[in-house]
């Protein structure tokens, strides 16, 4: 476009206007010249005639005729030059061609006019360009950010899903402790939570290590309670109680044995004879129990042994003290304390009592809150970047 407007300034038009002007420009100072001149002429007459008028002496009017003679030649000299830069002017330029010059000028104008539209048109149009380069690349930006958001969560998904099996690990241990009172199976979660923070070899989480670490040292130092060996010593106090005699009776001898080659008379005659006992009792002895009585003894003394198994059981520590207290009380009142299996019970009972079985537990929870807080710091340091990156796309 620059170029076209250049090719029409130096068209032969332009050329030949330019070239005409200054020879008319020259002509009319010619004649400003030549005015100028006569006008001096006609001033220098006057004086000379003022001077000669006024001169009383001769030598001054010859001084003065002769200073006139040097004006006039030099005002011939001026004419002459004028005469000669008249005769140099060309001769003007006629109408027509005039005519002509100014329908090419208008053409020319109108050509620069539609350039100058033409311009701006494209203008316009390389700016929409522009801007919808820009919304592309705004919208590559974009693109790019989500792509390295969802790349960094492919990548960091096996590591979130370790992390919420060694949160369940830790959870579970907490539970296990503070709700069963099982400080084995605590132990036992601690570990394995342990192991596979070591598999995670991550420096962020070595302060949950060093706080399961700290949790084993405060289960180690737990008094350990074999419930099952409880329970059968349980089992064995109340298999002896049929056995117990009661005060004002003996004690009721074992059974015997019947030999192995016996026939099968004796055999049954021996079965017949364990489901039936004979008790004498003297009808003016008031002091002595009812078989009913007895019975309802035996019971309750089961019974009590029982809710003591299940105190131990619950860790309840308070019902399995006072079941043990009504066994012992029990014994004491009802049931002969100088027969020995009376005394191997009462002295089983008394050593069940000094067992602590709710003994007081740690607080293990500190691994699980470390962990939960560098989750949750770790998510927010994973979640800046894409932010910056999506601020820096808008």
């Amino acid at each position: 476009m620059n170029e076209e407007i250049e090719d029409t300034v130096t068209d032969p038009v332009d050329k030949l206007l330019q070239e005409k002007k200054p020879a008319s420009t020259g002509r009319g100072l010619a004649v400003l010249a030549l005015l100028l001149a006569l006008i001096a002429a006609a001033a220098t007459g006057w004086l000379w005639w003022q001077k000669y008028s006024t001169a009383d002496d001769g030598a001054t009017q010859q001084d003065t005729l002769a200073a006139l003679q040097v004006q006039q030649e030099g005002l011939v000299r001026s004419v002459a030059s004028l005469e000669s830069q008249l005769d140099a002017v060309e001769s003007p330029v006629g109408a027509g061609e005039f005519a002509r010059l100014g329908e090419r000028l208008a053409v020319v104008e109108r050509k620069i006019v539609a350039l100058q539209g033409q311009s701006s048109e494209d203008q316009a149009s390389v700016s929409a360009v522009q801007g919808s380069v820009r919304s592309i690349a705004q919208r590559l930006s974009t693109v790019e950010s989500g792509l390295t958001s969802v790349a960094a969560k492919s990548q960091n998904s096996s590591v979130e899903l370790e992390i919420a099996e060694i949160d369940f690990l830790l959870r579970a241990a907490n539970e296990r402790l503070q709700l069963f009172s099982d400080p084995q199976a605590a132990d036992l979660a601690l570990q394995a939570a342990d192991v596979q923070l070591e598999a995670l070899n991550d420096p962020l989480f070595l302060s949950v290590h060093q706080r399961i670490t700290a949790a084993h040292q405060a289960l180690a130092s737990v008094p350990h309670i074999d419930r099952v060996q409880l329970s059968a010593r349980f089992t064995e106090m109340q298999s002896s109680i049929p056995k117990l005699p009661f005060r004002g009776e003996d004690e009721v001898a074992p059974e015997p044995e019947a030999p192995v080659d016996s026939g099968w008379w004796d055999s049954l005659t021996d079965t017949l004879s364990s489901l039936v006992t004979i008790r004498r009792r003297a009808p003016e002895d008031e002091s002595l129990l009812s078989l009913e009585d007895k019975d309802y003894l035996r019971q309750g003394l089961w019974l009590q042994l029982e809710s003591a198994r299940l105190a131990l059981m619950r860790n309840d520590a308070g019902v399995y003290v006072s079941s043990l207290q009504r066994v012992d009380s029990t014994l004491v009142q009802f049931f002969e304390n100088e027969t020995p299996a009376v005394r191997s019970l009462m002295r089983e009972v008394a050593s069940m009592k000094q067992t602590e079985i709710a003994p007081e537990m740690p607080d293990i929870s500190a691994p699980w809150t470390q962990l939960r807080q560098l989750r949750d710091s770790r998510r927010l340091l994973q979640a800046v970047p894409a932010t910056e990156n999506t601020e820096a796309a808008e």
